[in-house]
């Protein structure tokens, strides 16, 4: 029983000065968004000398001993910068005028109010549009876009710019590929004997 009672207090102990060490080192803070190495992830919304508690964007909340902060690897995505880069993947036709696509997708993604656009922001960071690679069935095109917070949530960013570029490749005329093949007969002829 005191062995038992010991290995639970050693836990206890790891944990209070865990705490102690994330609240020196600012590591973790209320309001970032972190990602444990189990695939956990979450908003900080307490801390505690024994646990962080992680909200989940459906209402759930994870309580994460504190010692796995310090003994273990997370992704604070949103502690020293709360700007992140996302990226939108979609796919056109081969006979697509494909300059003329790009700065049609540049104004349509530089148009939603939470992409990070403008003169003021640095050029790496405004809406690009790019080819990404050349598919069995069309072009593989990516739009890349910079926005404050996490792509989740109340920002849905992703989803919103996936319904402006379908309507603006449908308004403009472009056509989204479907998976093609193409099929040939051999016509053999047989040797008369």
């Amino acid at each position: 029983m005191g062995v038992g009672i010991g290995l639970g207090l050693q836990a206890i102990a790891s944990n209070f000065i865990s705490g102690i060490i994330i609240l020196i080192d600012r590591s973790v803070a209320i309001g970032d968004y972190v990602e444990l190495d189990d695939g956990s992830m979450g908003v900080v919304r307490e801390l505690s000398m024994r646990a962080t508690t992680l909200e989940t964007y459906d209402g759930k909340d994870i309580v994460v001993p504190n010692d796995k902060f310090i003994t273990g690897a997370f992704i604070n995505w949103t502690h020293k910068d709360k700007r992140q880069r996302y990226r939108v993947d979609f796919s056109v036709a081969y006979h697509t005028d494909v300059r003329k696509l790009v700065e049609i997708i540049k104004t349509v993604v530089t148009a939603h109010p939470q992409v990070l656009s403008g003169e003021d922001v640095a050029q790496e960071e405004r809406p690009d549009c790019e080819i990404d690679s050349f598919g069995d069935s069309g072009i593989n095109m990516f739009v890349e876009f910079w926005m404050v917070g996490i792509d989740d949530g109340k920002n849905r960013v992703g989803g919103d710019l996936m319904l402006m570029i379908l309507e603006a490749l449908q308004e403009n005329g472009f056509e989204i590929p479907f998976p093609q093949r193409e099929v040939r007969l051999l016509n053999e002829s047989k040797p008369h004997s």
